[in-house]
């Protein structure tokens, strides 16, 4: 931050004392001055009867000042406001409440926000979502778990054991994809998918029996 050097002078004429600020003219395109601004480079000098206007003209400008006797203009730093508001717990709040909406595009895209968390402590949340009825919910809800990886894996072997059957076949349908990017190891798959084979419900069952066959693929390619 640049300062500006405020000068007690007496002035000749009235014989009072004056405040001289350092000034730029601002000329128009004839070459006359129209205006002067305080500036710390400037060849020119404001004239103040008082020191108080000295000072306003020059934060005015956006600069410091220095009186006449040294004193320089004290510059506070502004300390951040604080807040007893827990943003953590705002934001969490604001989109879990917004997965109970009866809006499906509205819960599709709070699933898909809180999906970018990466917080594990979400993901039975996204296993519910996951037994809804409308395709696009279930869809957010599958690619949210899925950012977890194979630490999904043991989440979604329990709801092949759910009573709901969507919820059963969107956990095979999230197990075929992590075969499909292969980060799992398609072994400890098998005992699973073979008992999802006899499945009560046809498009489990099919299901199953679709994924059962991409995690033998990809076991013989890895031996």
């Amino acid at each position: 931050m640049q300062y500006i050097s405020i000068k007690k002078e007496v002035n000749k004429v009235s014989g009072n004392a004056v405040f001289l600020v350092p000034a730029l003219n601002l000329k128009n395109s004839k070459g006359t001055t129209t205006q002067k601004i305080a500036h710390p480079l400037g060849d020119d000098y404001l004239e103040f009867e008082n020191l108080e206007d000295a000072v306003r003209s020059i934060e005015l400008s956006g600069f410091k000042y220095i009186l006449p006797d040294g004193t320089k203009q004290i510059i506070r730093e502004e300390k951040p406001v604080k807040t007893d508001k827990n943003y953590d717990e705002l934001v969490y709040d604001a989109l879990i409440n917004q997965t109970k909406d009866l809006n499906s595009s509205v819960v599709s895209a709070a699933l898909t926000a809180l999906g970018e968390l990466n917080d594990v402590k979400l993901m039975d949340l996204f296993l519910e979502k996951m037994g809804e009825d409308n395709e696009s919910v279930r869809t957010s809800a599958i690619n949210a778990i899925l950012r977890y990886g194979a630490a999904s894996v043991q989440k979604l072997l329990t709801a092949l054991k759910d009573e709901n059957w969507v919820r059963r076949n969107s956990a095979i349908i999230a197990i075929q994809r992590l075969i499909d990017s292969e980060s799992v190891n398609p072994e400890k798959l098998f005992p699973h998918l073979i008992r999802m084979t006899n499945d009560k419900n046809t498009i489990v069952k099919t299901s199953a029996i679709l994924t059962l066959g991409k995690a033998y693929k990809f076991y013989k390619k890895c031996m």
